[in-house]
């Protein structure tokens, strides 16, 4: 892939990421979610997420998932993202992935990076799909 076809992809997850669903497994079952994921220039897929939630213990049992960007209302581009999550342990990472959230974190977590309730996914594409417009068809990247 292209270095100006990546970007596309950064783009869109950028400008969609209020707009994004994670789907992880359930036993057999997909559970699909609304988030608002932290992406970096270089393609890294960051999630904040509360410890006690349903899609940490989801991920523990089984880290595949799938994370969709619609850029809204229109659907116009799109970035679906199919891989693993892992739960990061680090503090440094999280404090450095806090910072770069993209709305006011501390709205969900008051007591910051450093709280017990504080989680924070990292995503590990094995695969992307995407488009940029309807009319330009839809595209795969594997990392």
């Amino acid at each position: 892939m292209n270095s100006s076809d990546k970007q596309k992809i950064v783009d869109i997850m950028k400008e969609c990421c209020l707009f994004t669903f994670l789907a992880t497994m359930d036993g057999d079952q997909p559970q699909v979610r609304p988030v608002s994921p932290i992406v970096e220039a270089d393609m890294s897929i960051w999630v904040a997420t509360f410890a006690g939630s349903r899609k940490v213990k989801q991920i523990t049992r089984n880290p595949k998932i799938c994370l969709s960007f619609v850029q809204h209302p229109s659907g116009d581009k799109s970035a679906t993202i199919c891989g693993e999550a892992e739960i990061v342990e680090n503090l440094e990472q999280k404090k450095r992935i806090w910072e770069l959230a993209p709305y006011d974190i501390s709205q969900h977590f008051p007591k910051g990076p450093e709280s017990e309730e504080f989680c924070l996914l990292k995503i590990n594409p094995k695969k992307i799909e995407w488009w940029d417009s309807w009319e330009g068809g839809r595209k795969i990247y594997e990392p």
